[in-house]
């Protein structure tokens, strides 16, 4: 039987508290994923952003400064915003970010046409857990692996509240061991692909 893949992806990084510690995990389990980091955090946590690469995981576009005012500012405030982080990313990695993640997933005509002009993917998700609201537990981990489809992008976030993090950092573990229980195994996203390239269906939690 093929293997199943499922896609990890982690949003709002580098950070300095949740990021080492998910990388320990990737690293032990030897499996890649892809993390969307914000351009001016990564610049403050070049360290980590340096790790993320040598470790052999994607890096995804999270914007400049994960801010939502240039939603509200047109097409040209939009395209300025995705092209300033890319450039910088791009400075700092030496290649190219696998597409653009939007803050929160807000997506509009706007950025779709500016993403567009910029030749630039908009990559998004179709499984996700709330985690930067809601504790990341086994038992909802579990729940949403037993639905699991083969192609699934999953978002997470390694930058988690303090008294959230060793819980989601168990759940992490856990969740991967029982995906692998369950024949699926994991790899990065590339430039170009994308939720819906993959598997175009809707979002389950």
């Amino acid at each position: 039987m093929p293997a199943r893949t499922l896609y990890l992806t982690f949003d709002d990084g580098p950070d300095r508290l949740g990021t080492p510690p998910v990388l320990e995990i990737l690293k032990l389990q030897q499996i890649p994923a892809t993390f969307f980091v914000v351009a001016q955090t990564a610049a403050r946590n070049s360290d980590l952003l340096a790790r993320m690469i040598d470790d052999g995981h994607a890096i995804g576009n999270h914007s400049l400064d994960h801010g939502y005012g240039n939603f509200f500012r047109g097409k040209k405030a939009l395209k300025t915003w995705v092209s300033a982080s890319e450039t910088q990313l791009r400075e700092r990695t030496g290649n190219a970010t696998i597409g653009f993640r939007p803050p929160a997933g807000v997506r509009m005509p706007e950025l779709h046409s500016a993403l567009r002009e910029l030749k630039m993917p908009l990559v998004l998700w179709n499984r996700r857990f709330f985690d930067t609201a809601f504790s990341w537990t086994p038992e909802r981990a579990l729940r949403s692996l037993r639905a699991a489809t083969s192609d699934a992008v999953i978002l997470l976030h390694d930058r988690q509240h303090p008294k959230r993090l060793e819980t989601f950092l168990g759940t992490l573990e856990m969740y991967i061991a029982a995906a692998k229980d369950r024949g699926f195994d994991f790899k990065k996203l590339e430039w170009g692909m994308t939720h819906d390239s993959l598997r175009p269906r809707g979002e389950n939690s």
